[in-house]
Parts: structure tokens; C-alpha cells; sequence
């Protein structure tokens, strides 16, 4: 079938997809109480597959073609899906003369991929953010299909960026070419009914949180807890204790508002009229905004200026040291979050939405009874945790905040628990499992290996 007519077909079957939300909506919210509790049975009771069950099936179903130089290609999206990229390619030997061909960023290239489109500057964020990015994401998608009929890959590795990498993750399976999805989607929390379209795009999916495989699984999708990146960054760059000890000379409040732009206009500012809620009980707080991503700089400096926030000292660079001096933390829910409880701070967790239309969704279709990954991991409230629209919801996140300060038994069983969260997650080694899977579906790992 020429491309062309492929990419106007494979537009018109996602848009009927579209369409068709509002009915699987429904349907959903009519079992919705059912959802929720097999959720907090699978969350309560999850045990991760054993080690190599779920590769050894995979390679029943996908005996690895042999050929002298192997080819994969490896697509990511956004720059933390690249970053996960990245560590990949470095960590298949050099020795196995694998072949990448990637879609994604000059980090990419520089690791040893051939970069044929710059996916990962181009991350797409909402309804809104892919209509823009609609032609791109049409070229993108034709040129991949021109790769499948050109150079076909002998393996598919898509790293996060569900969107556009399950439309290609179809089209490789018509084709014969097995894919693995890297970082499993968050359908076990947001609209599950999407986990039959899922089944069928990939054939196996491997997964960054220890209770994801359990939902995966029981949707018939091949899944494999393989470990949390972070733990492999914290293992291989741990904080500086002096740096640590120093900080600690003083009682910090940090807050991480997030890492995409609108993200943090929604929360910085009520972050600092939580810190100002602080400072008020114990004029001698100090707060700090602790960000990796220089191009965030700039806005975050713009917003303290606007709140008149002169208290609050910025910090661009590495945040461990701030994350493990911290007396609290004050995070938007996401990767930070986790990074905080990792660190062994008492962390207040947030996620402002958007708009009423979507703190309506929150309340009637979310899947489980946590969004922080702490408290998820641990099946228990271990952080505080609330997703909210209006601003009295930072009234609350004032109040938990300053419990968590003050000490008492609320500390105490917030600091108790944060440990059970690292034991949980395991031991570090993420890449280098999912390099395993990789060398196991190219047929270079010996036969006790597999």
C-alpha cells in the first residue's frame, strides 16, 4: 500500500479513536467502583514478574532473527525519554555491533545512534500541543514507514511518548518487526479501557514502577518490572554528604514545581504562598526553588519577581543535595516527587490541574486511590498528597506543610515509611536490564542468559 495512503488511514482511524472517547468514558464511569477496587486489590497485593519469565516468553513468541550487524531502531519523544535513550545505547556492549537508528536528539547521536528525525525537541503536551505539532508528527510517521520498507529493523525499542509511538508501534507489527515499549504508559491510572488497543500494538512493554506489571499483565500485555532510572542516577552520582551537612545548618523548604513550562506557572506561585504561610509561623525557614533545566531559568526568575517572593533563593543544577537537606519538600506530582521520598525527605505532594473539566475527570475516572508514586509503590499513604483546580487547595498544602515541619507523629511516620518506598523499587541496574531484553531479542545472549 503506498505511504502516502497508510498516513491518511492511520489519521482517519485515530481520529474516529478520538471520537470515540466520550463512549468508552461512559462505560467506564458505569463500572467505575469496580475499576477502582480491583485497582487497590492489584496495588495491595502486587508481586513484580521473576527475572527472565517475562524475556523468555517474549522470545518464544519472537525468535531472533540472526544477522552479522543487527539493526534496531530506537525512537524517543520528549528530552527525559531521550536521556533514557541515551543511557541504552550505552549500555548494550559495544562488542554486539548493533546497528541504531534512531529518532530523537543529538544526545543520541552523540551515544552512537544515527539520528534521522529530531523527535525529542519536539515533545507534545496536550490536545492543544498536538494539533499543533500535527504536520511534524504526519512527516514523522511517513518517515518511519519509509525505514520499515527501506531498511526494515530486525527490533522496535520506543521509549515513553505513548502518542505517536503506539501509531508506529502498530504499523511495525503489520510488518513483522517485534517492538518493545520502554517505560510503560499510566493506562492502570487514566482511562484503563486503553489497555486492549495497547495489547495489540506491542509485544512487550517494560515497566518503572514494581507494581505496574501486575495491571499490565492481567490486561494480557507482556510486562517486566525492570527497575527505576532513578535509582541508577542516585547510585552512580550520590549526594555530597559535606554538601549535605552544611545545607542542613539551616531548616530549608524546598520547592520543585515541576519541568515543563506551564507546569510550573501553575504551581510556582502557590508554592510561594505556601512558603510565605511558613515563613509567617517560623520567620527563621528559608525556602529554595532547586531546578536542573536551564531553560527554565529564566521563567522561574520572571515569577519570583512577580510575587515579590525576594525569600526565596534559586538554585539551577543538580538537586540532590538539596533533596537530602531539605527539612520538607514541596513538589509537584511527578519524577521529582519520587526523587524527594527517595532522598529521604518529608514531601508534600501536588498537581494543580488546568480546569474544572479536568478536576471533574480526576474525581470520576482516575483508576486508583494515589497519584504520588510513594504512596503508590507503598499501596499507603506515606506523603500527602491532593490533586486540586481552585487555590484553596494551596491552603491545604500550607497546613501539610507546616504539620510536616513542626514534627510529631506525622513526621515520624512520613520519614518511617519513605524507606519502605526504596526497598520496594530494588536495586539499581534499569539500562542495563533493558539492554538485557535488547541482546536477548537479537539472539546475543547465551542460552542460560535468556
Amino acid at each position: 500500500m503506498p505511504i502516502p495512503l497508510v498516513v491518511a488511514l492511520t489519521l482517519l482511524r485515530e481520529a474516529l479513536r478520538a471520537l470515540a472517547f466520550p463512549l468508552h468514558a461512559a462505560l467506564y464511569w458505569l463500572r467505575r467502583d469496580a475499576a477502582q477496587q480491583r485497582s487497590r486489590e492489584i496495588l495491595a497485593h502486587w508481586t513484580s514478574a521473576a527475572d527472565g519469565e517475562a524475556l523468555s516468553d517474549f522470545l518464544a513468541a519472537h525468535p531472533p532473527r540472526r544477522t552479522d550487524r543487527p539493526h534496531v531502531f530506537l525512537s524517543a519523544g520528549e528530552p527525559s525519554g531521550e536521556a533514557h535513550a541515551v543511557h541504552l545505547l550505552r549500555a548494550v556492549p559495544v562488542s554486539a555491533r548493533v546497528r541504531w537508528t534512531c529518532f530523537g536528539g543529538p544526545r543520541m547521536a552523540d551515544a552512537g545512534g544515527e539520528v534521522l528525525v529530531p523527535l525529542s525537541n519536539h515533545a507534545v503536551m496536550g490536545v492543544r500541543g498536538a494539533l499543533r505539532a500535527l504536520p511534524f508528527l504526519v512527516r514523522t510517521f511517513a518517515r518511519f514507514l519509509r525505514l520499515l520498507r527501506d531498511d526494515r529493523p530486525d527490533l522496535v525499542v520506543l521509549v515513553d511518548y505513548p502518542g505517536l509511538h503506539l501509531v508506529m508501534a502498530t504499523a511495525a507489527r503489520r510488518a513483522g518487526v517485534p517492538v518493545i515499549h520502554y517505560i510503560a504508559p499510566q493506562y492502570w491510572a487514566w482511562a484503563p479501557w486503553r489497555m486492549a488497543r495497547y495489547r495489540g500494538c506491542v509485544d512487550a512493554c517494560l515497566a518503572i514502577l514494581p507494581f505496574e506489571p501486575a495491571f499490565f499483565r492481567r490486561s494480557g500485555v507482556p510486562c517486566e518490572y525492570v527497575g527505576h532510572p532513578l535509582l541508577d542516577h542516585l547510585a552512580a552520582d550520590p549526594p555530597d554528604r559535606a554538601k549535605v551537612a552544611a545545607l542542613r545548618a539551616d531548616r530549608w523548604l524546598c520547592l520543585l514545581p515541576g519541568s515543563r513550562r506551564a507546569e510550573i506557572e501553575r504551581h510556582l506561585p502557590g508554592m510561594i504562598r505556601v512558603a510565605r504561610a511558613l515563613r509567617e509561623a517560623d520567620p527563621d525557614a528559608r525556602v529554595l526553588v532547586a531546578h536542573r533545566d536551564p531553560r527554565r531559568a529564566e521563567q522561574i526568575r520572571a515569577i519570583l519577581a512577580r510575587e515579590g517572593a525576594d525569600f526565596v533563593s534559586f538554585t539551577l543544577g543538580e538537586v540532590r543535595e538539596k533533596l537530602a537537606a531539605a527539612h520538607v519538600v514541596l513538589a509537584k506530582s511527578g519524577t521529582g516527587s519520587l526523587e524527594a521520598a527517595l532522598a529521604g525527605a518529608p514531601t508534600v505532594v501536588v498537581y494543580r490541574l488546568a480546569s474544572a473539566l479536568l478536576t471533574f475527570a480526576y474525581r470520576h475516572f482516575f483508576s486508583v486511590p494515589w497519584f504520588a508514586a510513594a504512596n503508590l509503590i507503598a499501596a499507603r499513604t506515606v506523603v500527602p498528597e491532593r490533586c486540586f483546580h481552585r487555590d484553596d487547595g494551596w491552603d491545604w498544602a500550607a497546613r501539610e506543610v507546616q504539620r510536616l515541619w513542626a514534627g510529631g507523629p506525622a513526621r515520624l511516620h512520613c520519614l518511617d515509611h519513605l524507606a519502605e518506598v526504596q526497598t520496594r523499587l530494588g536495586a539499581p541496574g534499569a539500562s542495563a536490564r533493558v539492554a538485557h531484553w535488547v541482546c536477548g531479542a537479537l539472539g546475543l545472549l547465551p542460552e542460560q542468559q535468556r
